[in-house]
């Protein structure tokens, strides 16, 4: 049986799987590894930061940031959806 670690925050019981966290760590790791291992010239980038409810979004080329728009709603709203 796995072990799992429970905190309680405010009322909150939460349950954290050590099995996720380190999936989690090596999912990351996993990515970085294959893009500094990727020859491609032409590469884009974008990305998302959210403090609080704001969404700060930038990106290579206005493509990109375009998508990067669309992800930070989904970031958004994803939180609302799950509430519900």
């Amino acid at each position: 049986m796995r072990e799992q670690t429970k905190f309680i925050h405010s009322g909150i019981e939460i349950t954290m799987n050590p099995f996720k966290v380190m999936i989690g760590f090596a999912v990351v790791m996993l990515g970085l590894t294959l893009l500094a291992l990727s020859s491609a010239e032409n590469v884009e980038y974008g990305g998302v930061v959210i403090i609080g409810p704001f969404p700060i979004v930038f990106g290579s080329s206005p493509d990109i940031a375009v998508l990067m728009v669309f992800v930070a709603l989904i970031l958004i709203l994803l939180p609302l959806l799950m509430r519900w």
